[in-house]
């Protein structure tokens, strides 16, 4: 009958949207661009209350996946480096006990003094925990990074938890990545940061970034801070930016395009990647830094082999039918 061979075409047809569906990205952010993205150094630094305000806009490219869920039971299965003391303790990692990556740290909170540059984030990271791991820094193996990944790109996410959310609590922040070998030497141009130095300069130790709580940003990609809490405060054709949303919403997205392809590539899984991290001027704030599971930059996605797979299923599914029809035929 012909309704029957039309219900299982469909039926295929729905196997393989699920195929689809069932690997669609957490976060997909646009290509960077002088708009939507400030370039620091070595990282591209995203918005993301600004991503999802302005995606009605023309000069935005597409996006899709904002806002991102932070609460410690929503991030509890991702490759965490910092959270709060109630994410330690809803934390399941993804990793199998005994893993090549280290322990999750517990971000500084109360006011710090300016001194705390000085300290290590991680200043209770002995090291030793696995070949590899150094003292005072995150670690983890490139391998072991990639299969996480998946096909998708090295992005982290920053959930920013200061006290006074209209421009007078800004933590500023210093980070380095580095692709490091087994005794801990940083593998030749492989040293990526985020700092206020000038761009792609490289781990020059560069000035603290100011991560700003409110501020409008014009239609040319400039921001004013002065006074800002809400859209009304800010000139006509600006857009109003909270990035101070509290301990459920992520607000940062961070991505070097040349650390991702380099940390993807199969022929350096024996590598390892360090993450260090320094605060100066926080305000009660606990902040959350992890690497996003299923976070893709531009549109131009690669299916995953599941959906690869189910896509087969279903075309040679649709091929039966027609083949089945010919035959009565």
């Amino acid at each position: 009958m012909i309704t029957s061979a039309i219900v299982r075409k469909i039926t295929a047809l729905c196997l393989l949207l699920l195929g689809c569906a069932a690997n669609a990205t957490v976060l997909t952010l646009p290509t960077p661009n002088a708009y939507e993205g400030q370039l620091f150094n070595n990282f591209n630094i995203y918005s993301l209350d600004l991503l999802q305000k302005c995606a009605s806009d023309p000069r935005c490219q597409p996006q899709a996946g904002v806002p991102v869920a932070s609460s410690p039971g929503q991030i509890a299965d991702q490759a965490i480096v910092l959270t709060s003391a109630n994410g330690m303790s809803n934390f399941t990692s993804p990793f199998a006990a005994g893993s090549a990556v280290d322990d999750v740290f517990l971000s500084p909170t109360g006011n710090q003094s300016a001194t705390y540059p000085n300290l290590p984030t991680f200043g209770n990271d002995a090291g030793g925990q696995f070949t590899g791991d150094q003292a005072f820094t995150w670690e983890i193996n490139l391998g072991l990074l990639q299969s996480y990944l998946g096909l998708h790109d090295l992005v982290f996410l920053f959930d920013n938890n200061q006290g006074n959310a209209n421009g007078g609590g800004n933590v500023s922040l210093l980070a380095q990545a580095r692709i490091i070998d087994a005794a801990g030497n940083t593998v030749a141009g492989q040293c990526y940061e985020m700092s206020a130095a000038g761009a792609n300069a490289g781990c020059v130790g560069g000035g603290y970034v100011p991560v700003l709580s409110s501020l409008c940003v014009a239609s040319d990609g400039s921001y004013n801070t002065i006074g800002a809490s809400n859209q009304g405060d800010c000139p006509a054709g600006s857009i109003y930016v909270s990035n101070n949303l509290g301990t459920s919403t992520a607000e940062y997205a961070a991505y070097s395009q040349s650390l991702s392809n380099f940390a993807k590539n199969a022929a350096n899984a024996n590598y390892l990647l360090s993450v260090d991290v320094r605060y100066i001027g926080n305000e009660s704030g606990a902040e959350q830094l992890w690497l996003c599971s299923e976070c893709d930059v531009s549109q131009n996605r690669v299916p995953e082999p599941g959906s690869l797979l189910l896509l087969a299923m279903g075309l040679a599914a649709l091929l039966f039918t027609g083949n089945s029809k010919a035959r009565r035929a």
